[in-house]
């Protein structure tokens, strides 16, 4: 039994707020995920400026306190094996400097443009419409659900019809019985207890 059980789907088999994509007008969502995708590579592009300034600030003051300090050590009177650590420690500070300066160009040039090019492929704008694919998605599911929403609009009137009669229906039933009860009240001989 708890293998049967665990097949079963954990989701109501019916959507009760009628979210189902299905419904009509619910294609909205699929329709605007066009906009929110070039709004995504909107953002990618933001970050990637935003993480290059970062790296190139962090380049410039690599740099700048590898040469102040470079500046400082060179004036103390060092040698050897000392000398040789500093030098090796300010070479990989300007190492790094470097590393990161080919981010910030990698991220602001090279990245960033790959992702505008791709967004300027992808998402093709109409005059006056906003995006081709998002227009053209909206009237294809317009017209696929027209016929399916006139039904559904005739499917829903004859619901509320049905629950406007069995209303009546159960009223008039609910008054018929109490008339036959008060009739039936009506009809029995009153019995006198005698004295």
């Amino acid at each position: 039994a708890f293998l049967v059980m665990a097949g079963l789907p954990k989701e109501p088999l019916e959507d009760s707020k009628k979210q189902s994509f299905w419904m009509p007008g619910n294609y909205v969502r699929t329709v605007h995920r066009t906009d929110q995708s070039f709004q995504a590579c909107n953002d990618i592009m933001a970050c990637f400026m935003e993480r290059a300034k970062v790296e190139k600030q962090y380049a410039q003051q690599l740099s700048q306190w590898s040469s102040k300090w470079k500046s400082i050590m060179d004036s103390r009177p060092l040698y050897g094996s000392l000398m040789r650590a500093w030098q090796c420690f300010f070479t990989s500070t300007e190492r790094l400097s470097a590393l990161h300066s080919s981010i910030s160009l990698s991220l602001a040039e090279e990245e960033g443009h790959r992702v505008k090019t791709w967004q300027r492929e992808t998402f093709p704008k109409k005059l006056f419409c906003g995006f081709k694919e998002s227009y053209d998605n909206k009237t294809s599911f317009s017209r696929a659900q027209k016929p399916w929403s006139k039904k559904l609009k005739k499917v829903q009137h004859a619901c509320v019809c049905l629950f406007v009669l069995f209303d009546k229906i159960s009223n008039f039933s609910t008054s018929l019985h109490i008339s036959t009860v008060n009739s039936q009240i009506a009809k029995v001989p009153i019995i006198y207890p005698k004295l």
